[in-house]
């Protein structure tokens, strides 16, 4: 008989002033002083801390033991540290397996697998859009792209096939966007640009997201394939968040429409939303996280499930494939559904 398994509860204390403790059989969450919610020990899969908000002693005590992770985030949604059992990191298997794979044609494979994914995805969007896909049909030469290990084909892959289709994908997507926001280039890093900088927020939602599915994978966050490595990046969840920008890239241009530049204010030399902004926008994309969609899960919960357990399982398939359990690693792509 199948063992049966049981649904796992996620806890969000991002209402300033809650305060999550415990007593014989449950972990409960109080506001107010209130007791607001209980779940119990063993249903309890991961607990999210924003500024302002505790947790006792206590429940810390009965994460470790039911390992269940304790995750701090900034009000930004940005990843500051995690707390695991010791036990967390038993799966030695898997980061070995993924090391090796850093090694040979394994991780040639991955990187092809997450770039095909994020291009189908841009051309779906586009297609949506009414604008030309056609340009981004470089999949034969993707799959033609051969080397004994990543580092032989990464600059191919990146400032080859990428660019391309990123330079292409990004110039038709400005368009669909309020004049007072068009920008003619995508910058990440020290972006001046109010576009960009809302680009950054969204998707550093989505970076804290992917991250807490590679740790649950017990996978190594900082040892990446199509991303290359580099002293304090988490390449691996960078290369898990490109087959999911262009749902986050529709979801701004909608959320865009109702903005204007009274919405944004001046930090030194660059443009931000303002906070109250900033944070509704946060709330907004955890909101498109929990939409729940048909998609065909791993497990045997059925053929529908949030996206935000999307995001998580793709680094499940991921280590699966690494270990030899999975013939072929493919990511989610071409979902209609993550297309509102």
């Amino acid at each position: 008989m199948e063992e049966k398994r049981v649904r796992k509860i996620e806890i969000v204390l991002n209402d300033f002033g809650q305060y999550l403790g415990a007593n014989q059989e449950n972990f409960v969450l109080y506001e107010n002083g209130e007791s607001i919610k209980e779940v119990p020990f063993h249903k309890l899969d991961q607990v999210i801390l924003t500024p302002g908000n505790t947790i006792s002693t206590d429940a810390l005590f009965w994460c470790s033991l039911y390992d269940v992770n304790v995750m701090m985030t900034s009000n930004t949604g940005r990843n500051l540290s995690m707390m695991n059992p010791i036990a967390h990191n038993k799966n030695v298997e898997t980061r070995m397996k993924q090391y090796e794979a850093y090694e040979n044609e394994k991780g040639v494979e991955i990187a092809k697998a997450i770039l095909k994914a994020k291009i189908e995805n841009q051309g779906a969007l586009l297609e949506k859009l009414g604008s030309d896909s056609h340009k981004l049909n470089v999949i034969d030469e993707l799959e033609n792209v051969e080397g004994k290990n990543i580092e032989e084909v990464r600059n191919k892959l990146v400032y080859g096939i990428e660019g391309k289709c990123s330079r292409t994908y990004n110039t038709q997507l400005m368009t669909q966007f309020p004049e007072f926001l068009q920008v003619k280039k995508r910058n990440k890093y020290k972006a001046e640009e109010p576009l960009n900088n809302t680009f950054n927020l969204a998707y550093e939602v989505l970076k804290a997201e992917v991250y807490r599915g590679v740790m649950k994978a017990h996978l190594d966050p900082f040892l990446g394939y199509l991303h290359s490595i580099q002293y304090s990046k988490p390449s691996l969840v960078c290369d898990l968040q490109e087959p999911f920008r262009p749902m986050i890239d529709e979801f701004l241009i909608k959320y865009s429409q109702d903005l204007d530049k009274d919405d944004f204010e001046k930090r030194g030399e660059r443009m931000f939303l303002n906070q109250e902004k900033g944070y509704e926008l946060i709330q907004s994309v955890n909101e498109l996280l929990d939409k729940r969609v048909e998609h065909q899960r791993i497990t045997n919960f059925g053929e529908s499930s949030k996206i935000r357990t999307m995001i998580r399982e793709e680094a499940i398939k991921l280590s699966q494939y690494l270990k030899g359990e999975k013939e072929e690693y493919k990511l989610v792509s071409k979902n209609k559904n993550l297309l509102s």
